[in-house]
């Protein structure tokens, strides 16, 4: 006498140690068989539906990589529903195939799912979860209902293997407390609307099975609701050997706290990327890439460490704190080549030796893309490493920052080939990074006399000057257009060893306090005169400006509300230059060359001859149109030039006109002093 299917699996269930080893064995709960063959494969007989959905239960259901059939000829389900009512966990390591008519396949075990190398063949739409099923029966005629499916998750663990998930699907939903993702989860079915979905955290979900298997053009996700539990780390956690690749991905994270870290790779290969959470978000070393757009929401933290994350139209990030950092794998990218790139914060945002960028320049030098936009209720902060320039680029459109807080470009670069705006309720600062140096650039003097012979004194003399180290001078901060114009407001704008340009555009700066642009010294001089019957005398400098730069290629104007002062630095325009303020300084920096002489008649009696030249540097308005000042002036060692001439509505005082001096340091006793040196 020949055993019914129910008692097969039984059988083979005592017979196999272990819950995985069980395989597919039902619970007698409902009208399921399950065939096993000599090779492992197994065939379930699901039970007959109601309103559509064939509900079965098991003790276990763990599919081998010799495969599994849900047998759907004569039954005609558009879903099969399949539950695990017992503690046993599930283990899918094979292919998943629903005979007969193409169903929706939904397995639910609330102890927890791994797949391993497993595959779904002629399903529609796949949910995996660790919720509990319940039913919502909806009467569409007399006598006639549709059954929609109720998972209420509120623990367990989807756990994707090295082995990965498959399949060709209207859309994969893996719905848990938590999913952990080791190997590669793919969906080869292409569709904007359809893909990988992951809903992690406490959540109830109903599922509408009136669609067809075969229906691309509805959600059949038709409610979603959730406790917002707390929670905390990762609810999504991709290593790196694990990845979701599908026409579209959603992550969507419930629990308030807990977030999303993934250090594979994410592609949407027709549509958009989509991460919904109440916690933090990282990408490290990987790539999210979708073919149309990439959207993040959370008041947590966004963070690319080395990552890159770039969409074919626009890339939108809402969040608590922004942060792109790049490691030893080189910088982070966040692009958008198409359309635009709009990052929103409620604190920081920071970009670290990485690059921010709106649109491409192609080989023939035309450009596509939108804008960058940043918008930060904190600081925003642009900032270069030794290894890599942080940088913020609209090739094709404008490059926009608002920040409550301070907008800091630290050996970095914003750019764009239309407009810039940088706009800061706090100060805005375009710098280089500067190791100061002995006395902060003070000449610092010396003399001592030491033993004499007869009338003949030894004596020491010279000085030191220490301007410090400009840490990368390949690296200057830019803030700068080639078409478009270049408008900066903020509290005190302070363009310290940087560079302010636009080619064709012009230049707004405003300061409700203080404008100052200057340049930043780098490098040392010295001289020394040691005599003892001969003078020897030497002479060094290195001492070089960087930056403090503001061109353009149009007019210019400056406005501050109480000084606008260029140190050193050099503001340059095309047309017009107007500056607004109570006053304006010119001011130049000494500057120091050294001159050398060790041959002539002096070298003949064994002396040697040097001189040092301190020289004002920089500090100059210069404009091929007109110079026009609103307030007084002063010039200190620094110039006002205007082709067209230059106006002030107060005075324009010369304190002291830039000059070029050698250095003297006394005289001193010796066989020289005798002959004229």
């Amino acid at each position: 006498m020949a055993l019914k299917p129910l008692c097969v699996g039984i059988a083979l269930a005592l017979a196999l140690p272990g819950s995985y080893a069980a395989g597919i064995v039902a619970d007698g709960g409902t009208a399921t068989g399950v065939l096993t063959a000599a090779n492992g494969h197994q065939t379930v007989a699901i039970a007959p539906p109601v309103g559509g959905v064939s509900n079965n239960t098991y003790r276990s259901f763990n599919v081998s990589s010799a495969g599994a059939d849900l047998n759907n000829t004569g039954i005609n389900a558009r879903t099969i529903v399949n539950q695990v009512t017992s503690t046993n966990p599930s283990l899918i390591q094979g292919a998943v195939n629903v005979l007969g008519p193409r169903a929706n396949v939904i397995l639910a075990n609330p102890n927890g799912v791994t797949v391993d190398g497993g595959s779904f063949i002629n399903a529609g739409h796949v949910v995996l979860s660790t919720g509990q099923v319940s039913f919502s029966d909806i009467t569409l005629a007399p006598g006639q209902i549709q059954r929609d499916v109720v998972l209420t998750t509120n623990g367990g663990a989807i756990t994707i293997g090295g082995g990965g998930l498959t399949g060709t699907l209207i859309n994969l939903d893996l719905v848990s407390k938590q999913l952990a993702v080791n190997g590669p989860v793919t969906n080869d079915y292409s569709s904007s609307t359809g893909g990988i979905r992951a809903i992690t955290g406490n959540s109830t979900t109903t599922w509408n099975t009136g669609f067809s298997p075969s229906d691309n053009g509805h959600d059949w996700l038709v409610f979603l609701s959730s406790p917002r539990v707390p929670g905390a780390g990762y609810a999504v956690d991709i290593t790196r050997a694990g990845g979701l690749t599908a026409g579209r991905v959603q992550l969507i994270v419930t629990d308030q706290g807990a977030g999303v870290r993934s250090l594979g790779n994410i592609y949407a290969s027709a549509g958009d990327v989509v991460v919904t959470t109440n916690g933090d978000v990282m990408a490290a070393d990987g790539s999210i890439k979708a073919e149309h757009d990439i959207a993040i929401t959370t008041p947590g933290t966004v963070s690319l460490h080395g990552a890159q994350m770039s969409a074919a139209h626009d890339v939108t990030v809402n969040a608590g704190t922004i942060a792109l950092n790049d490691d030893a794998t080189g910088p982070s990218t966040l692009s958008a080549l198409a359309g635009s790139v709009n990052l929103t914060s409620t604190g920081d945002i920071t970009n670290t030796g990485s690059v921010i960028q709106a649109g491409a320049i192609a080989a023939d030098g035309s450009a596509t893309g939108g804008n960058v936009t940043l918008t930060a209720n904190g600081n925003i902060t642009n900032r270069s490493t030794p290894a890599n320039l942080g940088i913020i680029f609209a090739a094709n459109g404008t490059t926009s920052l608002t920040a409550q807080g301070d907008i800091t470009n630290d050996n970095a670069r914003i750019l764009s080939n239309q407009d810039v705006t940088l706009t800061a309720q706090g100060g805005i600062q375009n710098v280089i990074d500067h190791t100061s140096g002995v006395n902060d650039g003070t000449p610092v003097a010396y003399s001592h006399t030491g033993g004499s012979f007869l009338f003949f004194t030894h004596a020491t003399s010279g000085f030191d000057v220490d301007y410090g180290t400009v840490n990368d001078p390949t690296q200057l901060a830019y803030i700068a257009s080639t078409s478009g114009a270049v408008k900066i407001s903020g509290n005190n704008v302070t363009n310290s060893g940087g560079i302010i340009q636009s080619n064709d555009g012009r230049i707004n700066i405003s300061a409700k306090d203080t404008f100052t642009n200057g340049a930043v010294f780098s490098g040392q001089a010295s001289y020394s005169r040691s005599c003892w019957i001969f003078c020897h005398s030497s002479a060094s400098s290195d001492v070089m400006p960087y930056g403090g730069t503001i061109q353009s290629g149009a007019g210019l104007s400056i406005t501050a509300g109480n000084v606008a002062r260029n140190l050193g630095g050099n503001v340059f325009a095309i047309g017009d230059i107007d500056v607004t303020a109570p006053v304006t300084y010119a001011q130049g920096v000494t500057g120091y060359s050294a001159i050398n002489q060790d041959h002539g008649f002096k070298a003949f009696f064994g002396s040697t001859w040097a001189q040092i030249i301190a020289s004002d540097v920089g500090g100059g308005f210069s404009a091929d149109g007109a110079v026009h000042l609103t307030g007084d002036a002063v010039i200190d060692g620094g110039s006002i030039n205007g082709v067209k001439g230059v106006s002030a509505t107060g005075t324009i005082t010369t304190a002291r006109a830039p000059s070029t001096t050698p250095v003297q340091i006394g005289q001193h006793l010796g066989l020289t002093t005798w002959i004229g040196y």
